[in-house]
């Protein structure tokens, strides 16, 4: 269903991309990956070299048309009240899995990345109004990933309330910094996630953070074997990489599993298109990351551009996070779709006086 979920928005995207005749999203910072990515195809083209190429473009181009359309604030709550029905729904499943044991369960490492799109709108509603319903429905969202022990969600999300760019109050940022870090500390203390993350039972932060991948007593369900199992490949093309989803061929191949993945997008794209590449995708992440930065700061007066901006600032944070022991950049339906098009909304905004204007927020 994933499968066929992305490449319906693909050939949507792809429609209203021809119809789009205004463009507000900075495109112009992510061309050279585009290119990149493109032109590699050419040079060495197979089919999963270009569903992955497909996959990578798709975001970026659904943030493309999302700025070419203009939005009413009518429209922002229409979309709004989907995506929440979206959210509501993928929890009522988690609960009633945990529940009955039974049915179609979305406890995947996937759940915590749509559900920290949603946090991040959630707690900087609570920013911009102290309404602290919002707050609250934050917090039912994050227990999911703590009841399942997905270690990266609860990373990330903790890093949205510690970080988020909406809380420009001082003493807030101290009060929801030490909240952010004591919820993590007490889950990472937890019996749970100490057994899921060492072979022996207990751990330290730094077990986590400073050798990942060199530690034996970390249960990083084949991960770290995977990143071994790639090195060769690593070693013997650094510079421009071993082609579009060659890590998925080799470690098909070496596995004897269908669809081997890394894991690890910082690990993938080294495989596939090198240091090159990856310097890149991270050039296109901190280039628009500033541009965003800079239109948030110029419209602080417009709630509605800036609760937009700030939620997608965050979650800079968290996508990049994710990234390290997720194929996110692949994910498309579960998150990039979602903070493209917010980020291509924002720049929408910008050019709509009339909403660009607007203080308030319902």
């Amino acid at each position: 269903m994933t499968g066929w979920a992305w490449m319906i928005m693909l050939v949507v995207t792809i429609v209203n991309l021809y119809r789009t005749r205004s463009i507000a999203f900075p495109w112009q910072l992510w061309l050279l990956w585009m290119l990149y990515i493109c032109g590699y195809l050419v040079i060495d083209f197979s089919f999963l070299g270009l569903q992955l190429t497909l996959q990578y473009m798709l975001p970026l181009l659904i943030g493309i048309v999302a700025s070419g359309f203009i939005y009413t604030t009518e429209d922002l709550h229409w979309m709004f009240k989907w995506f929440t029905m979206i959210i509501a729904l993928i929890y009522i499943t988690f609960v009633f899995v945990n529940i009955f044991g039974s049915g179609f369960t979305p406890n995947l490492a996937v759940m915590p990345m749509i559900f920290s799109v949603a946090i991040s709108l959630l707690v900087g509603l609570f920013f911009l109004n102290s309404r602290w319903s919002y707050l609250f429905f934050a917090a039912i969202l994050f227990l999911a990933p703590i009841i399942e022990t997905t270690r990266m969600g609860i990373a990330a999300i903790s890093a949205i309330i510690i970080f988020h760019f909406a809380n420009q109050n001082i003493k807030s940022k101290l009060v929801f910094g030490g909240l952010g870090l004591l919820i993590f500390l007490i889950v990472f203390d937890s019996e749970s996630f100490q057994k899921k993350t060492f072979y022996s039972g207990t751990g330290k932060i730094s077990d986590i953070t400073l050798d990942y991948y060199d530690n034996p007593d970390i249960r990083s369900t084949g991960r770290i074997s995977l990143k071994k199992a790639l090195e060769p490949g690593l070693k013997a093309e650094p510079i421009w990489g071993n082609g579009p989803r060659a890590d998925n061929a080799y470690l098909t191949k070496i596995t004897k599993r269908r669809g081997g993945e890394a894991h690890n997008d910082y690990l993938s794209v080294r495989y596939n298109y090198g240091y090159v590449g990856l310097a890149i995708l991270l050039f296109g992440f901190v280039s628009s990351f500033f541009s965003l930065y800079r239109l948030s700061k110029q419209h602080r007066e417009s709630h509605y551009i800036w609760l937009i901006s700030t939620s997608s600032l965050t979650l800079y944070i968290s996508f990049l996070m994710f990234m390290f022991t997720d194929n996110i950049l692949k994910y498309t339906i579960y998150f990039p779709n979602y903070f493209f098009a917010m980020i291509g909304i924002v720049y929408s905004l910008r050019k709509n006086e009339d909403i660009g204007c607007d203080t308030s927020l319902q």
